[in-house]
């Protein structure tokens, strides 16, 4: 068994290590995750602020430039109807369209200028009246943009913008297919890139918050198995120290078991070796002597068996089913169960009970044996002429039972470690009894402890969950049972 258990331990290590295994590899796809969102989530951010930049230039461009036709529209409407002359001279002295710029630009910070020139480049009319007469040549403007279309160009020619950059949008004037000219409007390029920022800071905003969020589940999700690793590690560890008490235990109980099991078994090979050398008539024993090496045999039988049922019912862990008990009747009937040991011993027990029978949630098989164990280690403890109390008092949503004798009582430094398995302080016995007591009461959500008893002796403190009842009266009656050594 204990071989199997060390390869079962070899096992183990084994599992430590894949489990530390798929953890560093959990990390590193984590790492390779994060490192992914943070390139992807750079590459969309760049993506989107490309794709704001081009449509708001796209809708500011093309807003202007509607305006523009429409100006011009009207423009060649003048010209048809004979109020223009084809060559555009005396433009300059239409005040409607100088009322019209001085209206409109000014409430439109996006819109720079708005000229007229005809086919030599000399500007016929300008919402700025300083310029007008004043001519530029090839090479005004330094690019075309062609993501908004071939008419528009960036430039900064003083004649036309007064210095300033600006994105020009160019409507050629031509009724009846004659070309008189080109209506120029212009984008200021300031206004334009301070509004770009504006929404680049939206953009970058957004997806800040989005590549933030995810990052911060995997994150979250790192620190997480993170924890579970040490959580892991940590039970791991408590499952190696369980696994060292285990085979400590084991050992102490085969240790236990052959001293206790060989002192019977010489007793019953010695007494047989002596019937058998009576019955081959090689010695002769009385009569009594015959039933009294019988007896004690029997008795050493049974007292092997006796072992055994304490093992096997600390080993079992059989279903219980916790019901409504009367305490107070479970104690007689383990009292009375025992009553031939406490008169054989000449042990008194009092009993005190509330007016109103305690009642305990708890297995009544279980309970039984709980009382057996505590009952029989106090008259264990007290020896002949000893004297035992049992009483029950009232918790909040418990009873309490308690069971004091007045024996040596328990050392306090052995009080935690009498409810271990295989610990024992008396000289016969495995230490289970006890240890079963501590696991059938905490199984009922119960607990049990051990202290000292006023004036001297032992007392063991049960307590078990209360079964659903009206609150009873806290008076007491005393009930005696006392017991008389058979002489």
């Amino acid at each position: 068994m204990v071989k199997a258990m060390l390869e079962a331990r070899t096992l183990d290590v084994g599992d430590r290590r894949l489990l530390r295994r798929y953890t560093l590899a959990s990390y590193l796809a984590m790492a390779v995750a994060l490192v992914f969102v943070l390139l992807l989530g750079g590459w969309g951010a760049r993506r989107e602020l490309e794709r704001t930049r081009a449509n708001f230039l796209r809708a500011q461009i093309g807003r202007l430039h509607s305006h523009a036709e429409r100006t011009v529209g009207y423009i060649e409407s003048q010209v048809s109807e004979g109020l223009l002359i084809p060559d555009l001279a005396g433009f300059a002295d239409f005040s409607w369209l100088r009322e019209h710029w001085a209206k409109l630009i000014p409430r439109q910070p996006e819109r720079d200028y708005a000229a007229v020139t005809d086919p030599t480049g000399r500007i016929v009319a300008h919402s700025n009246p300083a310029l007008v007469g004043r001519r530029f040549e090839a090479g005004w403007y330094e690019r075309v943009v062609p993501d908004v279309g071939a008419d528009v160009v960036e430039t900064g020619c003083w004649h036309l913008t007064g210095g300033r950059r600006a994105l020009d949008i160019r409507v050629s004037i031509d009724p009846n297919g004659i070309v008189l000219g080109t209506y120029h409007s212009g984008l200021s390029t300031d206004w334009l890139e301070a509004s770009l920022r504006a929404d680049a800071r939206r953009v970058v905003f957004g997806w800040t918050l989005v590549i933030g969020g995810i990052a911060s589940v995997v994150l979250a999700a790192a620190f997480s198995l993170r924890s579970i690793g040490r959580q892991t590690a940590a039970l791991q560890r408590r499952l190696d120290q369980a696994d060292v008490r285990r085979v400590a235990e084991l050992s102490q109980l085969i240790v236990g078991l052959a001293h206790e099991v060989r002192n019977p078994l010489n007793a019953v090979r010695l007494n047989l070796h002596a019937i058998g050398k009576l019955h081959r008539q090689e010695a002769w024993l009385a009569d009594h002597e015959v039933l009294k090496v019988l007896r004690e045999s029997a008795q050493e039988i049974e007292r092997v068996e006796s072992l055994m049922r304490e093992m096997l019912g600390h080993a079992r862990c059989e279903p219980h089913e916790a019901e409504n008990v009367d305490l107070s009747a479970e104690v007689r009937g383990a009292l009375e169960l025992l009553r031939q040991a406490f008169d054989d011993e000449n042990v008194a027990v009092e009993t005190r009970w509330p007016t109103a029978p305690p009642r305990v949630r708890v297995d009544r098989a279980r309970l039984r044996q709980v009382l057996l164990n505590l009952l029989n280690n106090a008259r264990e403890a007290v020896g002949r002429g000893g004297h035992i109390e049992v009483e029950a008092v009232r918790g909040p949503g418990c009873w309490e039972l308690i069971v004091s004798d007045d024996g040596p009582g328990v050392p306090a430094a052995d009080r935690r470690r009498i409810f271990e398995p295989f610990y024992s302080t008396k000289i016969l016995g495995l230490g289970l009894g006890l240890a079963l007591v501590k696991r059938y009461v905490e199984e009922a959500a119960g607990s049990v402890c051990c202290d000292a008893r006023p004036g001297g002796g032992g007392r063991f403190r049960v307590r078990l969950p209360a079964a659903a009842s009206p609150a009873v009266s806290r008076s007491v009656a005393s009930q005696h049972v006392v017991a008389e050594a058979a002489q």
